[in-house]
């Protein structure tokens, strides 16, 4: 039975579950095919999923207060219901909530549970801190610093959700390629950002292109301005934001002009490919889950694009 405090302090984090769920968390689909292999029994599972589930909400609430987001699947963000001040203090409750229900369930390995923990943090913070940090310099990351961000935003909470996934099964022995995992949040960083910029649905729940209006360098974009370093005006729109409806498409059209949309879908393939032959090697059996999560999500990126030109 929750406290008064207790309740008033969740507010927040439970306002996020008003919509529902997500109709599609990659991280949570692809860490339920590790356990393909894993097998985690049905309770360690649940447990596992809990803790999955509740650090996936903290993110959200927390990437949403510090990029200004106004709406997540379809209802106005937490912190523009509550306020920044108590939704940062749900955020930071949950936090150690989540330590709590680690250190109870790690039993005699809780020196093990807490250490990954930490450095899962520590991973992260870096990755999301970089990304906050050429958004606002207004400095266009290069591919490779995309990618060390990206290295510590989403591949380590993947490696850090399948590692609890093997802690909680006993079966911390079995060994999955960093590569493997680097490829995986590539694709969750890459999908991301594609649709945020082209699927008509992503508008509806987060409103129309809102990382323009976050001033984000994502994929697409910076593919388009390192592809072409002499035309300015992608980052002078960016740096205007929050854009209005007519610089938006504009934006997109400059994006498509400069083949960024075809070049992601590219490299989304190639990455699905490599993950695919990742597995093939590893010689622990065929994944179907896996490959029908990399089927589904990749197989209808060219699908309800936004608009058809700003004429």
């Amino acid at each position: 039975m929750e406290t008064e405090d207790e309740v008033i302090l969740a507010r927040p984090m439970k306002h996020i579950l008003q919509a529902g769920p997500e109709n599609r968390n990659i991280l949570k689909l692809f860490v339920s095919s590790f356990n393909n292999w894993v097998k985690c029994p049905k309770d360690a599972l649940k447990v596992c999923a809990d803790i999955a589930n509740g650090l996936h909400e903290i993110n959200l609430v927390l990437d949403d207060v510090l990029d200004g987001t106004i709406l997540r699947r379809g209802l106005p963000s937490a912190h523009m219901v509550y306020g920044i001040p108590l939704t940062v203090q749900a955020t930071l409750y949950k936090i150690f909530l989540i330590m709590q229900n680690l250190l109870c369930y790690a039993e005699d390995r809780k020196d093990i549970a807490f250490d990954d923990f930490i450095k899962l943090g520590i991973r992260v913070f870096t990755g999301q801190g970089l990304e906050i940090y050429y958004r606002d310099s207004q400095r266009c990351p290069t591919f490779h610093e995309y990618s060390t961000l990206i290295r510590g935003k989403s591949t380590d909470a993947l490696k850090w959700e399948v590692q609890w996934l093997k802690f909680c099964a006993k079966k911390e022995k079995m060994e999955f390629s960093e590569d493997l995992y680097h490829k995986m949040g590539l694709v969750l960083q890459l999908y991301g950002d594609y649709i945020n910029l082209h699927n008509a649905k992503y508008a509806t729940v987060r409103g129309f292109c809102d990382d323009l209006d976050e001033g984000k360098f994502n994929f697409p974009i910076i593919h388009a301005m390192q592809s072409h370093p002499n035309d300015h005006r992608l980052l002078d729109m960016l740096k205007r934001r929050p854009l209005d409806m007519e610089s938006k498409k504009l934006f997109l059209d400059i994006l498509e002009s400069f083949g960024s949309f075809e070049y992601t879908r590219k490299e989304l393939e190639k990455l699905k490919n490599g993950i695919l032959i990742d597995v093939d090697n590893m010689n622990m059996g065929k994944n179907p889950q896996l490959e029908r999560v990399l089927e589904d999500v990749l197989g209808n990126l060219e699908t309800e694009i936004y608009y058809d030109g700003c004429d």
